[in-house]
C-alpha cells in the first residue's frame, strides 16, 4: 500500500508537469465517458426502467391488425366483447385517440384545454385513482347539454379551482355543455396524452354500427398468475369469434396484446440504440487518441524509464506506475464526464423528445454513477493497459545510448497503426450512417406536399355545441367568421376544414361506386373524409383537375355533392371520368350515403411528408356541419401578425371561442419531421465528432513518425532525396493506414447500416451515392490530417540534424 500510495503521488505530479497533455487526455475522455453515460442513463430509462404505475409489469396495450398488419385503434363494440369475455385479464379499459382541444367558459376569459374520452374503468386498470374525488359513475356523456361527470387534471384543478378542495360537485361549463366534476388527479399524472379532462365515451358508441369505426385503444391488466402469453391465446380465440359472428366487419380482424412498456417504447427503440452505438463509437475512437498521446508521452519519457529501470526498479514496477497514471486520468475524466453527462442528459431528450413516455428528464441516479464509474474502468483497459506494457519494457543500456534523439519500438508503432486503422473504420461507419439519414431527410423535405406552405396561417375554432347544437347557428358563425377574417387587411384567402393536412390526420370511411358495390366495406377503396367550406382549395392552391370544387351553392336541400382527389377518383372509378356519376359513403346509419361527384382536385399529403399520396374526398361544410373546425388564411404579411387579429374577430361573434393552436403551416409541417430531423442532426454532430478526433488522432501518428525519423530524414536529404520523396514517404505512411481504415469501414459500413434502413425514405441502406461521397469526403480530411506533418518534414534541415548526432 506504501508503494501504490506513492505511485499515486509521483503520478499526480507527472501529470500536473504536463499540463497540456493532461488537460488534452482528460477532456477528450470526459466528452466520451459523459456522452456514453448520458445515452445509456437514458436508454436505461426509456427502454429498462417500469413505468410509474403500480405493477406495471403486468399492463397490456390492446391493438388492432387487420391481416396481420398493426393498426392499432379498435372499435368500442369490439372493446365491451373483449372487455366482456375476456378472463385473463383482471380489468380491460379504453381511451379515445388522442386529446381534443375544448374551451372552458365561465371565467373572464375562456380557457383552451385537453379532453380525453376514456371509460370509467381506466384509472383502476392503471392502478392510479384520483387523488381527490373518484371515477365516473356513468359509462356514457348524457346528450349534449344535458350534464355529465368530469376528471380533472392537478394542473386544471389548480389555474381554475385555485386548487380549492371543495372543488368536488361543482360544475365546470366545458364545450357549452355543464359537467360536474367528480375527481382530481394526482399532481404528474400522464397516460399517452396530455389531457386536462377525462370524461366518458360519448354516446352511441356501443351502437353495432361503430364496430366498423376505428378510434380506441385498449389498456388492460393481466388477472394473478396469468402470463401474457395465456391472455393473448385466450384474446386469439375471441377474435376468432367475433369474426365468425360479424364478418361484414371484423374479416381478418384480430387484436393484439403486448407488454405496456414494449408498446410504448416501439417507435423509440430503435433511434435510441442507433445512438448509442454511435456514442460507443465517440468513445472508442477517443479511447484510441488517448492511447496514441500515452505512447507518444511515453517515448519522451525512455530517458526517465531507463534511468528507473537502471536503479533496479522491475519491469511490473514500472507497468503499475504507468497504470496508476492512466487510472488516474480515468478517474478525473470520470467525475468531469458525470458532471457533463447532467447536462448531455437534457440535450439529449431535447433532440430526442420522449413525450409518449412521459420522459421530459432522467436526472442522477445510481445506474448514472455505475455506468460513469465502470466507463471511467473500461477505458483504463482500452487506453492504458498497451502503452503501459509497452512503455515499461526499456532496455536501460540501449535506451540511455539513444535518448538524445528518441526512439520507439516496433510494437508502439504496429500498436499505434492499428489505432488509427479502427479509428478511421469507426469514423467512416459513423459518417455513412449520418450521410444516410441526412440524404434521406433531404429528401423527406423535398416533397412536394401539394399545396403551398407559405405565408399560411392555420388555427382551430370550436364552438360550444350546446349553444350551436343546430346546423344553421354553425353555419352562420363559420360563414360569418369566413367574411370577417377576408376583410382583415393582409389576407388573401380563408379556407374551413375539418382537418388540416399533417396536423389532423386520419378519419377514412369506405367509398364505393354503387354500380359495383363491395361484399363488404372492408374489401371497398377507403378514404379520408374532409369537409370544407368554400374557398379552402384556392387558399391551400391545391389545383382542380376536373370539373368544380365546393361553392356557395352547396347548401342543405341541394343535391348532396363531392369532391375526390385523384387517387380516390382513380380507386372508386378506374376505367372511366368521375365527375358526374355518383358514389357510395359509408357516412353511418344502416345504408350509404348516395352523392354526386362535381370535381377532381390533385392529391396532397394528407398525413405525413413521408407517407405516399392517400386517398380522399370532401363535402360540403353546409351540408354536413360540424362544430369544430381548422382555419387556413393565405397572407400577404407575416401570417403570425394576424393572430391578434382575428381572435378580436371570434370575440365579436362569440366570446366564449378561442382560436387555438395558432401556427404557421412551414411551423407545422418542420414539426411534422421534426423527430427525424433531431435524430439525423445528433448523429450527424457524433460523426463530425468521430471524424475530427480521428483527423487528430492520424495528424498525430504521423507527426510522431516524423518526429521519430527526423535523424534519418536528414540524411535523405543530405544524400540527394527529392522534396517529392520525403512527402511520398510521409504521405505514403498516412494514407496506407487511411486506406486499410476505409475497406474495413466500408465492410463494416455494409453491415451496420442496416440498422437505420427502417428510418430511411426512399433509399437503400447501401445507396452507392453516399458510400462513394463519404469516401471521398473523409480522402480529403484524411489528405488534409497528412499534409501538416508532411511539410514539417520538408523543414527538416539536414546540416542541424547532422550537427546534433
Amino acid at each position: 500500500m506504501t508503494d501504490l500510495g506513492f505511485d499515486v503521488r509521483y503520478g499526480i505530479r507527472t501529470l500536473i508537469r504536463t499540463p497540456g497533455f493532461s488537460l488534452v487526455a482528460v477532456i477528450t475522455l470526459a466528452l466520451g465517458i459523459g456522452a456514453t453515460t448520458a445515452m445509456f442513463s437514458v436508454l436505461d430509462t426509456a427502454l429498462r426502467q417500469a413505468l410509474p404505475f403500480p405493477e406495471a409489469e403486468r399492463l397490456v396495450l390492446g391493438r388492432a391488425t387487420f391481416s396481420g398488419d398493426v393498426n392499432p385503434w379498435v372499435s368500442f363494440p369490439d372493446y365491451m366483447d373483449y372487455r366482456d369475455q375476456s378472463e385473463s385479464l383482471a380489468s380491460l379499459a379504453t381511451i379515445g385517440g388522442g386529446a381534443r382541444l375544448v374551451t372552458i367558459t365561465g371565467a373572464a376569459e375562456p380557457e383552451q384545454a385537453r379532453l380525453t374520452n376514456v371509460t370509467s374503468n381506466l384509472f383502476a386498470t392503471l392502478g392510479v385513482p384520483p387523488a381527490l374525488g373518484r371515477s365516473f359513475s356513468i359509462e356514457e356523456l348524457p346528450a349534449p347539454g344535458t350534464g355529465g361527470e368530469v376528471i380533472v387534471s392537478h394542473a386544471l384543478w389548480q389555474r381554475w379551482f385555485g386548487g380549492s378542495h371543495d372543488v368536488l360537485g361543482r360544475t365546470l361549463t366545458v364545450a357549452g355543455n355543464s359537467l360536474t366534476v367528480v375527481g382530481v388527479m394526482p399532481a404528474g399524472f400522464r397516460f399517452l396524452y396530455d389531457a386536462d379532462l377525462w370524461v366518458p365515451p360519448w354516446p352511441g358508441n356501443s351502437d353495432p354500427i361503430t364496430r366498423r369505426y376505428h378510434s380506441w385503444l385498449l389498456v388492460g391488466r393481466l388477472a394473478p398468475d396469468v402470463s401474457l402469453d395465456v391472455a393473448r391465446s385466450e384474446i386469439e380465440v375471441i377474435s376468432t369469434q367475433l369474426e365468425v359472428a360479424y364478418p361484414e366487419s371484423n374479416q381478418s380482424k384480430a387484436l393484439q396484446l403486448d407488454g405496456l412498456h414494449v408498446a410504448m417504447v416501439e417507435g423509440y427503440r430503435q433511434s435510441l440504440l442507433v445512438l448509442a452505438g454511435a456514442i460507443i463509437f465517440v468513445l472508442l475512437i477517443a479511447c484510441g487518441n488517448v492511447a496514441n498521446l500515452l505512447l507518444a508521452r511515453g517515448s519522451t519519457r525512455t530517458s526517465e524509464l531507463a534511468v528507473r529501470a537502471a536503479l533496479g526498479a522491475t519491469r511490473s514496477r514500472l507497468t503499475r506506475q504507468l497504470l496508476v497514471e492512466s487510472l488516474i486520468l480515468a478517474l478525473v475524466a470520470g467525475s468531469l464526464g458525470m458532471v457533463m453527462a447532467v447536462w448531455l442528459q437534457r440535450l439529449i431528450l431535447g433532440f430526442v423528445s420522449m413525450d409518449l413516455l412521459g420522459i421530459g428528464q432522467v436526472g442522477v441516479s445510481g445506474t448514472m454513477f455505475g455506468v460513469a464509474l465502470a466507463l471511467s474502468l473500461v477505458t483504463v483497459l482500452l487506453f492504458g493497459v498497451v502503452p503501459s506494457f509497452v512503455a515499461a519494457r526499456t532496455n536501460p543500456g540501449e535506451d540511455l545510448k539513444k535518448s538524445s534523439r528518441g526512439s520507439t519500438s516496433g510494437s508502439s508503432i504496429h500498436f499505434r497503426s492499428g489505432l488509427i486503422v479502427l479509428q478511421v473504420a469507426l469514423s467512416l461507419v459513423l459518417l455513412v450512417g449520418s450521410g444516410l439519414l441526412v440524404r434521406s431527410f433531404t429528401k423527406m423535405t423535398g416533397i412536394d406536399p401539394g399545396f403551398r406552405v407559405e405565408n399560411l396561417l392555420t388555427a382551430t375554432v370550436s364552438l360550444p355545441f350546446a349553444r350551436y347544437s343546430e346546423a344553421d347557428l354553425r353555419i352562420q358563425f363559420f360563414n360569418g367568421l369566413r367574411q370577417e377574417i377576408e376583410a382583415l387587411p393582409g389576407v388573401e384567402r380563408v379556407g374551413f376544414v375539418n382537418r388540416l393536412p399533417i396536423l389532423q390526420v386520419s378519419g377514412n370511411v369506405a367509398i364505393w361506386d354503387p354500380e359495383r358495390p363491395p361484399a363488404n366495406n372492408r374489401d371497398a377503396p377507403w378514404a379520408d373524409r374532409r369537409i370544407v367550406l368554400p374557398g379552402y382549395f384556392a387558399t391551400m392552391e391545391i389545383p382542380l383537375l376536373q370539373g368544380r370544387v365546393v361553392t356557395a351553392s352547396d347548401v342543405d336541400g341541394s343535391p348532396p355533392v363531392i369532391v375526390l382527389n385523384r387517387t380516390t377518383a382513380e380507386a372508386v372509378f378506374p376505367d372511366e371520368p368521375a365527375v358526374g356519376r355518383r358514389v357510395a359513403v359509408d357516412v353511418g346509419g344502416d345504408e350509404p350515403g348516395l352523392f354526386g361527384v362535381v370535381g377532381v382536385v390533385e392529391d396532397h399529403q394528407l398525413s405525413s411528408l413521408a407517407g405516399g399520396p392517400r386517398p380522399a374526398m370532401f363535402f360540403p361544410y353546409a351540408q354536413q356541419s360540424l362544430s369544430t373546425m381548422r382555419l387556413a388564411v393565405r397572407t400577404t404579411t407575416d401570417p403570425r401578425s394576424l393572430i391578434h387579429p382575428i381572435q378580436e374577430r371570434v370575440w365579436q361573434l362569440d366570446h366564449d371561442v378561442v382560436l387555438s393552436d395558432a401556427q404557421t403551416m412551414e411551423h407545422a409541417v418542420a414539426n411534422s419531421v421534426a423527430y427525424t430531423r433531431s435524430v439525423t442532426t445528433v448523429l450527424g454532430v457524433f460523426a463530425t465528432v468521430a471524424l475530427a478526433l480521428t483527423a487528430l488522432g492520424l495528424y498525430g501518428v504521423l507527426a510522431f513518425f516524423v518526429a521519430q525519423r527526423t535523424h534519418e530524414i536528414g540524411i535523405r536529404v543530405a544524400l540527394g532525396a527529392s522534396r517529392g520523396s520525403v512527402l511520398r514517404l510521409v504521405l505514403t505512411r498516412g494514407m496506407m493506414l487511411v486506406g486499410v481504415g476505409l475497406i474495413v469501414g466500408i465492410a463494416g459500413a455494409v453491415g451496420a447500416t442496416r440498422l437505420v434502413e427502417g428510418m430511411l425514405f426512399q433509399m437503400s441502406a447501401t445507396d452507392p451515392v453516399t458510400f462513394v461521397t463519404v469516401t471521398g469526403f473523409f480522402l480529403m480530411v484524411a489528405t488534409g490530417a497528412c499534409l501538416l506533418p508532411a511539410w514539417r518534414a520538408l523543414r527538416v534541415d539536414p546540416h542541424e540534424v547532422l550537427t546534433v548526432e
